[in-house]
């Protein structure tokens, strides 16, 4: 999944090399919807990821004790997988559907502001849902795995 994604990057890129202004200006907003969701997706994962590492390295190294990782097994990174992906397809949804890019230069602002509006809530909700989730399975992985480095809690 991680190589799906990497791939995705990878086209992404290769679509905001090619994204001109002018040649999308006189698509529909639902033909242009699948490439900002591509884009989307493709930032959202490269974001989470990014984020996740910082967060696991940060927490690493201010912990005193060796603890686990914020996200660490496979159940959490496909979890977050699955996140970026509905989030960077919604977000792509969103921009595709509002048309933002098709706005005159003063009212680009005004339609991106408008734009915010829809993204905030959706980004809270699915963060909170991730936060939930993640910690669940580390719940669960704690208390049904048996320990692998040999010594229990009272150690």
């Amino acid at each position: 999944m991680l190589v799906v994604f990497g791939l995705l990057i990878i086209l992404s890129g290769l679509i905001c090399f090619t994204l001109e202004q002018h040649w999308y200006k006189g698509m529909s907003p639902m033909m242009k919807v699948p490439v900002y969701t591509i884009l989307g997706t493709s930032v959202a994962f490269a974001l989470t990821f990014s984020v996740v590492d910082l967060v696991n390295y940060v927490l690493g190294f201010l912990q005193v004790s060796v603890a686990k990782p914020f996200v660490e097994s496979a159940a959490q990174v496909y979890m977050v997988l699955a996140c970026a992906l509905i989030m960077g397809g919604l977000f792509g949804l969103i921009f595709g559907v509002m048309d933002v890019e098709d706005e005159v230069s003063y009212q680009i602002r005004l339609a991106l502001l408008r734009e915010e509006r829809y993204c905030y809530p959706v980004g809270a909700l699915l963060g909170g849902l991730v936060g939930f989730f993640n910690e669940y399975i580390r719940d669960q992985e704690e208390n049904f795995a048996p320990s692998l480095n040999g010594f229990d809690e009272d150690i």
